[in-house]
């Protein structure tokens, strides 16, 4: 009774986690708000009917797709699979990114580097894919155990923990993606503007030795 109590206390905890961090976007990027808030209900919603209909009939809940049950299990292995997804997301930075970096820093020492390109986009597509796969796989694990009370089977209440952290998770990433997108136009009105700072100056001067030979050509 005490695990108990101390579990419905992680979870009220982590549910005003949740809607505090989500506030953090409430007044300046509420589209995007309700567009993690949408992706989180609609795959909560689909697995809550998937799970009730598999605890009626007693069936595991891929069962559920009856002769589709393989390709149903290869949809809930993508949509569930946090390892795939990072290994995903890892390689397409590795591909687009790494390269574009690596030979900044290297030609940059004879002076040839060339500035790296759409790095900001491909940043944004790639947060916004971990952003939507969290707030979807958050609905995902929280309709199991939805579903068990509503078909009154046994359940532990630290079974909403897992989509309670995970959708604060979504909610924060998005919170810093912001934060840095503003910290990045900062320095974008520094770099315009009479009076840079000394770290930007840094950079600027860095820059130009880097790219000295390349401007002149």
């Amino acid at each position: 009774m005490a695990d108990w109590g101390w579990n419905l206390v992680s979870v009220i905890g982590a549910a005003i986690v949740a809607f505090l961090t989500a506030g953090r976007l409430r007044r300046q990027h509420a589209g995007e708000l309700y567009l993690i808030w949408y992706i989180n209900s609609l795959f909560f919603l689909l697995f809550l009917a998937l799970e009730i209909v598999a605890a009626k009939n007693g069936a595991p809940l891929t069962r559920v797709c009856g002769p589709y049950e393989a390709i149903c299990a290869s949809i809930h292995d993508y949509l569930t699979n946090a390892r795939d997804e990072l290994i995903l997301v890892g390689a397409i930075v590795g591909v687009f990114i790494g390269p574009q970096l690596l030979t900044y820093l290297l030609a940059g020492i004879s002076g040839a580097a060339i500035a790296p390109k759409f790095v900001w986009h491909i940043e944004q597509f790639v947060v916004w894919s971990l952003i939507k796969f969290i707030a979807a796989l958050a609905g995902i694990l929280s309709a199991t155990p939805f579903a068990k009370l509503l078909t009154q089977r046994p359940f532990e209440i630290s079974a909403f923990l897992p989509g309670l952290i995970l959708i604060t998770t979504a909610f924060g990433g998005a919170a810093a993606h912001f934060g840095l997108q503003a910290k990045r136009e900062a320095v974008s009105r520094q770099l315009v503007g009479p009076k840079p700072s000394w770290p930007i100056r840094q950079a600027v001067r860095l820059h130009n030795y880097f790219t000295r030979n390349a401007r002149e050509g």
